[in-house]
């Protein structure tokens, strides 16, 4: 696989670093299935409808796993001449630190570093 770019690294590390931001993720989702665990228990109210709701989010984390799982198996397995152009791609990415953290392996290790993640509200 040729990549006509100045920036390539092997396609196995760009992997491991989108399943690492996928497991990230997972944390968010617990942070958030608490939350809304929470405000129903304390809204008095876990019908079957809220309950229902619950699950989507757990659904949601064993996919995120799934997925994140998958791209570490696939790297495991790839050549190491397999490369890949990972910053050209991250442009894609509208949440700018992600896009950071995806296209370039310097801007992943200088986050984790750092310990603390900013995101965008909106």
């Amino acid at each position: 696989m040729n990549v006509q770019a100045a920036y390539r690294e092997e396609a196995a590390v760009t992997l491991r670093r989108a399943s690492g931001e996928l497991r990230k993720a997972i944390g968010m989702v617990e942070d958030l299935e608490q939350a809304v665990g929470l405000a129903i228990a304390l809204a008095g109210e876990a019908g079957p409808d809220q309950m229902f709701e619950l699950q989507k989010l757990d659904h949601l984390q064993q996919k995120i796993i799934g997925v994140a799982d998958f791209l570490d198996a696939l790297g495991a397995t790839m050549p190491p001449e397999w490369r890949v152009d990972a910053k050209r791609a991250s442009r894609r990415v509208l949440l700018a630190d992600l896009g950071a953290r995806l296209g370039d392996a310097t801007a992943a290790r200088e986050e984790r570093a750092g310990g603390v993640e900013t995101y965008e509200l909106f």
